[in-house]
Parts: structure tokens; C-alpha cells; sequence
């Protein structure tokens, strides 16, 4: 259940919910000039927790029943909407679907028209709407929710919101709103940890890309599900963003890893032969020599999420795993 960057977009009357990292009050709620670091998208974490939960606390937390009846309302609109569309996922509504449910929530509250609101859900609204004009903030964030699975969620103020609580167990309520310090929700902290979480949740073997090793800096990883697919990991913004904010140490740290299974190594490395634009590595033991180069060539280079040789590498990871993706991974873990 992966997450995308935040949108930006606008409950009506222009009240917005901004980016990660956009400025988000006209007036300023901190006086104490003290240096945080710069938000990741879509990463769970509040900057400025003493102005947030003063406002939380003025706007938010008195109409918490109304908030909860406005985010059922909206879940109520966004289950008609996905319920009987089409859909690639085996597994029955909702299950394994938090990211749709959250980003058509998203936009259902987007283009919300306040006066067709039922009483209790036109409150929470209002609620909401005054808590954005006085300087509040509100993300879609993407982590580690109590160390099971990956989440998509809301924070809004210094409250967790979860509009798609049932997709992991569907005999769940549908919405979850806890203060965000009960919630249990954790940035992603490097690849090791996204290892781990791949593994708890999707039951994923997880290789060092020794295999691509010009695309290892970026993508560090090869995930492959039994029953799923196998990819080169992670194209998502988050992942991206917290690898070069940590100046590729993430990739580094996992491409350390001993090299890969030679039944492994064959089987990717037949799937991407032929790609175009593709540094194909003819043994592990190679694959892994030239990974480490890359990572701490790139280390010593001026590089930006977001720039163009980042875009260009997306572009043939995605044409990888394509080619991946035709491979069948079994329960005992061969391919």
C-alpha cells in the first residue's frame, strides 16, 4: 500500500491543503527560530508540533465526532465509485487498497459542496475549514504504521486520519482518527527498513540490485512477491527523496549485501537482456562491485531529486520492470 507525493489541492471557498514543505500560515505561529529539517513528501512527521497542536486543539478536537461523520461521508462516496470499477487487484474490495482510497478521498474533498453536507459532516467540515485558514496543516503521508504494514494516511494538525483502516482486515471501521503520537506511524528510515517491511508485509524476497548496476543508486532493490511481481524498487518520491537527502548511503548500505543467488541472478538478468539504455552485469560478484562504484560515484556529484538524470532513470527503471514483471515467483521461493 504505497504512497504517492502529496497534491495539492483546495476545499471550496480556496481553503487548500498543501504540499510537504510548503508554508502554510499568513501569520507566524512560531516565534523560536529553530532549525528543522526539510520535509520528504509525503513523510509522517509534524515541523512545528507546538504550533500545530495548539491549533488542533482549538479547531480540531472539539468536533472530532464531526470530522469522523465527514470523512464516512466521504468514504461512503469514494466506495461507490471503486467498489464495482475495474480493477487489477486479486484480492476483493478493499482489500490491499488504501492508496486509491485515499487519493479519491483526496479528491472528493476537493470538490465537497458544503451545503449538501448532512448536519454532522457539514460541522466537521467547518471545523476543518477553519482550522486550514488559521495557519493548520494537512498532508497525505505514507509509512510504517506499527511496524505491519505500509499506510496511507492523513495528518491533519497533530491528528493520524485514516480513511482506508479496513484494507488490510475489512471487519475494521473504515475510519481511524487517533492523536498522531498514539497512532504508531513511522517515516521510512532507509532501505533496510524497507526490507523489512516488504518482507513483514508482502511476504517479499528481497535481493541487492547486483543486477542493473548503473540503476542501483536509485534503485537498490529487487523485490519479488510470491504469486505478485517481481521490480526494481523504489520509484516512489519518498524513497527517492530520502536517498538523496542522505547523499545515496541509503542504496549503499543494502547494496553492501552479499551477491545474489546465482538461480536469482540467471533468471533477473535473462528477463532485462536486450533492454535498451540497460548496464547489464554479467556475474553477481561483478553486478555488486560495479553497484558500490556507482553509489559512491554519484556520492561525489552534484545530484537533485527530481533532476533530469533521476527522471532518465526512472524512465528505464519502469521499462525493467516490465520486464519483471513476466516472471513467476513461487512460494519456495524459486523463479
Amino acid at each position: 500500500m504505497h504512497g504517492k507525493p502529496g497534491t495539492r489541492y483546495k476545499l471550496s471557498r480556496g481553503v487548500k491543503i498543501l504540499e510537504a514543505g510548503k508554508a502554510q500560515s499568513k501569520k507566524k505561529m512560531n516565534t523560536v527560530d529553530t532549525p528543522v529539517a526539510p520535509l520528504l513528501p509525503n513523510e509522517p512527521r509534524i515541523t512545528d508540533p507546538t504550533a500545530q497542536a495548539a491549533l488542533t486543539h482549538r479547531f480540531l478536537t472539539p468536533a472530532l465526532q464531526e470530522l469522523e461523520a465527514l470523512f464516512k461521508h466521504i468514504r461512503s462516496l469514494v466506495d461507490e465509485e471503486l467498489r464495482d470499477a475495474p480493477s487489477n487487484y486479486a484480492q476483493p474490495y478493499p482489500i490491499g487498497r488504501c492508496l486509491e482510497i485515499t487519493l479519491a478521498a483526496q479528491e472528493k474533498l476537493q470538490r465537497l459542496d458544503a451545503g449538501k453536507l448532512p448536519a454532522p459532516a457539514a460541522q466537521g467540515y467547518a471545523a476543518l475549514r477553519d482550522f486550514l485558514q488559521h495557519g493548520g496543516s494537512a498532508r497525505q503521508v505514507w509509512g510504517d504504521l506499527r511496524g505491519e504494514f505500509f499506510q496511507n494516511a492523513f495528518l491533519m494538525g497533530t491528528l493520524y486520519i485514516d480513511v482506508s483502516n479496513d484494507t488490510v482486515t475489512p471487519s475494521k471501521p473504515k475510519i481511524e482518527i487517533l492523536p498522531f503520537e498514539q497512532a504508531r506511524f513511522a517515516p521510512i528510515r532507509d532501505y533496510l527498513h524497507y526490507a523489512h517491511m516488504t518482507r513483514q508485509y508482502w511476504g517479499a524476497y528481497v535481493f541487492a540490485n547486483h543486477i542493473l548496476p548503473d540503476l542501483a543508486p536509485y534503485f537498490p532493490l529487487i523485490t519479488a512477491i510470491p504469486g505478485g511481481h517481481v521490480r526494481l524498487e523504489s520509484d516512489f518520491h519518498y524513497m527517492l527523496a530520502l536517498v538523496h537527502a542522505r547523499r545515496f548511503e541509503p542504496s549503499l548500505e543494502v547494496l553492501k549485501a552479499q551477491p545474489m543467488e546465482t538461480q536469482f541472478f540467471d533468471a533477473f538478468r535473462r528477463a532485462v537482456l536486450g533492454v535498451a539504455e540497460m548496464t547489464v552485469a554479467s556475474t553477481p560478484a561483478e553486478g555488486r562491485a560495479l553497484a558500490l562504484e556507482y553509489c559512491r560515484q554519484f556520492q561525489t556529484e552534484e545530484r537533485r531529486h527530481g533532476d533530469k538524470r533521476e527522471l532518465a532513470a526512472i524512465r528505464r527503471a519502469r521499462a525493467a520492470n516490465e520486464k519483471l514483471a513476466g516472471l513467476n515467483v513461487r512460494r519456495h521461493g524459486s523463479v
